[in-house]
């Protein structure tokens, strides 16, 4: 009886560990920056995600006004999960609370970055820098 317990105990705790690592978000991300041009220069103000090929939550960053991003996983966690990711760029996307920021006239970027994208990246462990250059025609 003693030992059917410790067995029972064992697993208990094994399950229970299993079980909080997957809630408590013990998914593995990569640190991600890079810049985003359009015709050879930066892109402001654009919205960059990734959504990972296996499904899962996406990461997202904003461009500053020299084109570089950052991804954030959630409020308070930075990165986007480890593998392989559709990417999409988009202008004219409200990100934020709060009233619209005056940006500069952007035109709609090719489908083909957004709706169609055709951008992929591999996310790995650690500091990733993923840059994307794109053309408006």
């Amino acid at each position: 009886m003693h030992r059917c317990r410790s067995i029972m105990l064992f697993l208990g705790i094994v399950l229970c560990s299993l079980s909080g690592c997957w809630q408590s978000g013990g998914m593995i991300l990569g640190e991600v920056t890079g810049t985003v041009t359009l015709d050879g220069k930066p892109l402001p103000d654009a919205m960059v995600s990734y959504y990972p090929e296996v499904g899962g939550r996406s990461a997202h960053g904003v461009t500053d006004a020299a084109g570089r991003y950052q991804l954030r996983y959630t409020g308070s966690k930075d990165g986007a999960p480890v593998g392989a990711h559709r990417v999409k760029v988009e202008v004219g996307v409200q990100s934020g609370e709060g009233p619209p920021k005056k940006t500069a006239k952007i035109p709609p970027l090719p489908s083909k970055y957004n709706s169609e994208s055709e951008l992929t990246a591999d996310v790995q462990r650690g500091s990733n820098t993923i840059d994307f250059t794109l053309h408006s025609n």
